[in-house]
């Protein structure tokens, strides 16, 4: 799948990987917005899930709805979206599946005045677990990041919560899952935080977009929007350099954040794979935002858990910055990612930014 508008190049592939039996994931390169989903709940939930995700998200680039002065959406309108993306997955499956989401969007500076939606103190979070009566627990009922991860396999899960499979173990190694567990904000902490930052044969499907940009005009106030819900990721590759932009909901993230784990031992980590949100499932479904601005020479990487737990960032790095061509980047990834064992799917999106938009 590519597309491109004026100095905005994207390109998306997705790999089955080599221990699925279904491709859960779902990708996204239109005119306006790219997007990795990675679904959970097995055949007809997950993978339904996840291309749920992606065609809602899809209409934004094909009928944008609260457009500006650029024909782009305004960030409202794609928060909104993403809203109704998490609604169509709960009617759909109900709590039989759900996914991730990161996605990048070309989006217009607000009505009155071209501001940007006001950021906001980062809201304190924590995750409360039902515990049985031999668990430990700290005095008020809650689990600090470093202990609770002892006590999941003694939790309950709350009603109307369900736990979610991503594929059936391997004969020879358990295949990992992902849970969601349940993840309560603090009382009276407000909104979650809006960032705003400047500055065997292979099952490989590819998908081909082209999309012409509006009619020229004024110099429109346009940002880039990340947004993220789970652990898919969004990176940046900018003067050779790789920086991870987005914060996994996850439950060895948050040991990273105690300090109780290094990054590296998550990667090995036996609970890396249980997530704190999700859409279509959980208590929480609300993205991480932050906004970019248009930076030629910028390349920007979405990709799904089946990249990032086979690949470490130095690989992907290297690649990166080895390969200029989008597709040939795209299936070097993937292949990386196979070679090292190709566990779960495997999906990526690349976009580069050749310079200010203008027609394509």
């Amino acid at each position: 799948m590519h597309t491109h508008m004026g100095g905005i190049h994207g390109a998306a592939l997705t790999d089955i990987g080599l221990r699925r039996a279904v491709n859960e994931d779902a990708v996204l390169s239109a005119r306006s917005i790219f997007a990795v989903a990675d679904g959970m709940g097995g055949h007809e939930a997950g993978d339904l899930a996840s291309r749920l995700c992606i065609e809602t998200l899809e209409k934004i680039a094909v009928d944008p709805a609260g457009v500006g002065p650029s024909g782009l959406p305004h960030a409202q309108a794609v928060l909104a979206q993403v809203e109704r993306a998490d609604s169509m997955i709960r009617n759909a499956i109900g709590s039989r599946g759900g996914t991730t989401l990161c996605a990048l969007a070309l989006v217009s500076a607000e009505p009155g005045g071209g501001t940007w939606p006001q950021e906001k103190p980062a809201a304190a979070t924590t995750i409360e677990l039902p515990v049985q009566a031999h668990a430990v627990a700290a005095p008020d009922g809650k689990i600090t990041p470093a202990r609770y991860l002892e006590t999941i396999h003694e939790a309950h899960v709350h009603p109307g919560e369900a736990v979610f499979h991503r594929g059936a173990p391997d004969a020879e190694e358990p295949a990992p899952t992902t849970d969601v567990l349940p993840y309560v904000p603090v009382p009276g902490a407000g909104a979650p935080a809006v960032t705003r930052l400047d500055g065997g044969e292979q099952d490989h499907a590819t998908h081909d977009n082209t999309a012409q940009d509006p009619a020229p005009g004024h110099e429109p106030e346009v940002r880039l929007m990340l947004l993220n819900v789970g652990d898919s990721r969004g990176y940046r590759l900018r003067e050779g350099r790789l920086t991870q932009l987005t914060l996994d909901h996850s439950a060895v993230q948050e040991l990273i954040d105690a300090g109780s784990i290094t990054e590296a031992e998550a990667r090995i980590h036996p609970q890396r794979n249980l997530i704190t949100r999700a859409l279509g499932a959980g208590g929480n479904s609300v993205p991480d935002s932050q906004f970019h601005e248009l930076v030629a020479g910028d390349r920007y990487l979405l990709c799904s858990d089946g990249l990032t737990g086979e690949v470490d960032p130095a690989g992907i790095e290297r690649i990166l910055n080895q390969t200029p061509d989008r597709s040939e980047a795209m299936a070097r990834l993937v292949d990386a990612a196979l070679a090292s064992g190709g566990r779960d799917n495997i999906s990526v999106v690349i976009v580069d930014v050749s310079g200010p938009l203008r027609p394509a």
